[in-house]
C-alpha cells in the first residue's frame, strides 16, 4: 500500500460518521420541535373549545417551562416526551380562578408524520 491511504481511509471514515452523527442530531432536534408544535396545538384546540374559560393561553404562566427530550429511538421512529405550560382563567360565583399549570405528553415521530401516544386530559370546564 502507498504511503498515507491508511491516514486518507482513517480521514474519510472519520468525515462520515461526524456527517451521520450530524444527521441523527439534526433528526433528533426536528422530532423535539415537531412534538411540541403538536403538543401546543392540541392545548390550544382544547382551551379554545372551552367554555368556562375567559381567558387562555399556551406558553404561558409560572408553571413549569416548555421541555422536550427524547425517550427512545428506533430505525422507524423516535418518541419524544414533551411539556407545555398553559394558563387559564375562569369565573366562578366567588370571582376569576387563575390556573397556570402544564400538559405533559408523549409523541412518536417519524418521517411520514407524529401521533401522540399518550398525554394529559386539558380539560379545565
Amino acid at each position: 500500500m502507498p504511503p498515507g491511504v491508511p491516514t486518507r481511509t482513517l480521514l474519510v471514515a472519520l468525515a462520515i460518521a461526524v456527517v451521520v452523527a450530524f444527521g441523527v442530531l439534526g433528526a433528533i432536534s426536528a422530532a423535539e420541535h415537531r412534538a411540541l408544535d403538536a403538543e401546543s396545538e392540541h392545548v390550544a384546540q382544547q382551551l379554545g373549545s372551552a367554555p368556562c374559560l375567559t381567558d387562555w393561553g399556551v406558553d404561558e404562566g409560572a408553571g413549569p417551562r416548555r421541555d422536550a427530550s427524547v425517550t427512545g429511538v428506533t430505525a422507524a421512529s423516535i418518541r419524544v416526551d414533551v411539556t407545555i405550560p398553559y394558563a387559564y382563567t375562569t369565573e366562578t360565583d366567588d370571582g376569576a380562578v387563575y390556573a397556570d399549570t402544564a400538559s405533559e405528553a408523549t409523541y412518536e415521530v417519524s418521517l411520514a408524520g407524529l401521533r401522540r401516544v399518550r398525554g394529559d386530559d386539558v380539560s379545565p370546564c
